[in-house]
């Protein structure tokens, strides 16, 4: 599909350059001077403007609307990235490089370049001519747990602001995506009670214990690839993993605390308090266990986020057969979890299409092709079109 397609235009890139140029990284980076310049380029069109902020006020939501607060389409990307620590990158992260039909920097992929598309396609759009409104929103902090756009959606609710449908620009390599599983992070800390190694068993190990719940997650998930499946998923079952462990202090001092965080990524079928209600279970009796040997002994299992499925319905059956239209591709459910869900829990039909490949995103050396980007901008233009 890409080999038929142009290269992206001037504008476009122009935009991804400086997305790119604005260290974004979740949780840790302010995204305020990225929305400047957006905000003045939106404005410059006719949008109206509204924020949301991060409880320290260094991070916000833009979204902007023209044409009417109801009705019509929003276009919806984060502006955070992860992180380039620890990973052997060949070119500058932060600043946009081109090589042939590629272009590299962190978040090119995941997901700047639909940003850019979509500010590029707004500013030769006759804006004069709609006969729907538009709606863009940038949010912020996605990556760790799709923190930002929760707020943004309670200020929609609040004022009663709604769009008919929704475009996530996640990268899909411009497939329509109707489905994706939701996620649940967890973390688990125990407390045991430490003693010199020549004196085990007089304690309580707290490395022992959570190795024993962590072998129970493991039994879980076994469960879960043999139970309920989805072939419409490339993995087509719910999945657990255990995802960083960390105890002990010395070689010989029993650890008197351990702690690791899992992951449950489940199909939109299932029901995630029910997959995880076994794990607490086994939590609470070896808790007990502990606690017969020394009262202070304690496990506590906290939901860092949850993320909830996106599931396809027959609401979305009007976006889906418009981006169809525009020239978007028929997709397959996805593993990755996204704002989708959390857009479709508030009402509005929503659906997942993006420029890139996913396994692009994360990665050293992240890149999108001209042509993704290309299409992006085509199917864009089609989908507003007056």
């Amino acid at each position: 599909m890409d080999a038929a397609i142009r290269d992206c235009s001037d504008a476009t890139l122009s935009w991804l350059a400086h997305l790119v140029a604005c260290e974004t990284v979740s949780g840790a980076a302010s995204n305020l001077d990225l929305l400047r310049r957006v905000d003045g380029a939106l404005r410059g069109m006719g949008f109206a403007i509204r924020y949301t902020y991060s409880p320290d006020r260094q991070r916000a939501n833009l979204y902007a609307s023209l044409g009417g607060e109801v009705g019509g389409v929003l276009l919806s990307g984060h502006t955070d990235v992860v992180p380039v620590a620890g990973q052997e990158w060949s070119r500058p992260p932060f600043t946009l490089t081109r090589e042939g039909d590629r272009v590299f920097g962190r978040g090119v992929c995941d997901m700047k370049g639909f940003l850019a598309c979509v500010l590029a396609v707004l500013e030769r759009l006759d804006r004069k001519a709609l006969r729907q409104p538009v709606h863009v929103a940038f949010t912020f902090d996605e990556e760790i747990g799709c923190v930002g756009v929760r707020s943004l959606l309670e200020d929609l609710h609040v004022f009663g602001i709604r769009p008919a449908a929704c475009v996530v620009g996640e990268p899909t390599r411009m497939c329509v995506v109707r489905a994706h599983k939701g996620r649940h992070a967890l973390r688990c800390a125990v407390v045991g009670r430490a003693e010199h190694s020549s004196l085990s068993g007089t304690g309580v190990n707290a490395a022992e214990v959570a190795c024993a719940l962590v072998a129970e997650i493991a039994r879980q998930a076994d469960q879960l690839a043999r139970s309920e499946v989805d072939g419409d998923f490339y993995v087509p079952y719910s999945t657990l993993a255990v995802c960083r462990v960390q105890a002990g202090q010395a070689t010989n001092v029993i650890p008197e605390r351990a702690e690791f965080d899992f992951d449950l990524r489940f199909l939109p079928s299932a029901d995630p308090d029910a997959v995880l209600a076994p794990i607490h279970a086994h939590a609470a009796e070896l808790q007990r266990r502990m606690r017969a040997r020394v009262g202070s002994s304690r496990i506590e299992v906290s939901r860092r986020t949850a993320v909830p499925a996106l599931l396809p319905t027959a609401a979305e059956e009007a976006i889906v057969e418009r981006l169809f239209q525009a020239g978007a591709a028929r997709g397959s459910h996805v593993a990755f979890t996204t704002e989708a869900g959390l857009y479709q829990a508030a009402g509005i039909p929503t659906v997942v299409c993006g420029p890139g490949d996913i396994a692009q995103a994360h990665t050293a050396d992240e890149f999108i092709t001209l042509a993704q980007l290309a299409l992006c901008e085509d199917m864009l233009a089609r989908l507003l079109a007056p």
